[in-house]
């Protein structure tokens, strides 16, 4: 009688993501964590689209603009 051995689990070739598929140093955002009233949160939700798809620059200006306005 021949006893076979069962390959379950370990190591198999080709398995997993394949090296190199992934840059070092990722751009990957960190996520960040902030409570707010639903008015507050639908806001904030609304500034943080128009800085990821539309014109940071704008936005970034924008804020400047507001804070200045703040201080007096």
């Amino acid at each position: 009688m021949v006893e076979e051995k069962k390959q379950w689990g370990g190591r198999r070739p080709g398995a997993g993501r394949p090296k190199g598929s992934t840059k070092d140093g990722s751009s990957v955002r960190p996520q960040h964590q902030l409570r707010a009233y639903d008015e507050e949160w639908d806001l904030i939700r609304r500034f943080a689209r128009l800085v990821k798809h539309g014109n940071a620059q704008a936005c970034k200006a924008a804020l400047d603009q507001l804070e200045k306005t703040e201080e007096k």
